[in-house]
């Protein structure tokens, strides 16, 4: 049966590509497939955020008898850490930053 209608609609598409302009026939199947990969990009941003916000928990807040510290090595410009968000260095100058731990006497 799929094989009938595709040959149909192949057919139709031809006569209609030959005798009004092959721009009738692929302005359609172009804007479906944008449709298509638009709406798709929209549902991949939603899951992702809803993802994110599940990941999100209560920061772990670093213990006061020691700092947490992350350098770049580039720059040399230093981050002190006081509530822990992610496992991960922030980025600094396009690439992660260092981590020093310092333990305060």
């Amino acid at each position: 049966m799929r094989w009938l209608l595709l040959i149909v609609v192949t057919g139709i598409a031809a006569v209609v590509g030959v005798t009004v302009g092959w721009q009738w026939v692929f302005a359609p199947l172009l804007g479906a497939a944008l449709l298509r990969w638009s709406i798709a990009s929209l549902r991949a941003l939603v899951h992702d955020a809803r993802d994110l916000e599940e990941m999100e928990a209560a920061p772990d807040p670093v213990s006061s008898d020691e700092r947490t510290l992350f350098w770049c090595e580039e720059c040399g410009t230093e981050v002190l850490l006081l509530v822990r968000g992610a496992p991960r260095a922030p980025s600094h100058c396009g690439q992660r930053m260092h981590e020093r731990t310092e333990i305060l006497n």
